[in-house]
């Protein structure tokens, strides 16, 4: 079974960029970052994310190693 992205745990819980964010507390932009691998989350927001989507916070850890991997295969094909 392939580990999911950032984006699909939150897409999973049928919420938007905006409305995790609120709930995350954290701006709209920055969860961008977070699930297009441009920022990392804080110890401390991993939990909330976890938490939020649901999972194990394990699977936060799986995810983002997911969204990176992919971002370096789409820089990788240019």
């Amino acid at each position: 079974m392939k580990n999911k992205t950032l984006q699909e745990l939150r897409n999973n819980r049928k919420l938007t960029q905006e409305q995790a964010s609120k709930l995350l507390t954290i701006t709209k932009e920055y969860l961008s970052m977070l699930e297009n691998g441009d920022r990392n989350p804080s110890d401390n927001l991993k939990e909330k994310m976890a938490r939020l989507y649901n999972c194990d916070i394990a699977d936060i850890f799986l995810a983002i190693n997911s969204t990176k991997r992919l971002k370096a295969k789409a820089k990788e094909a240019r």
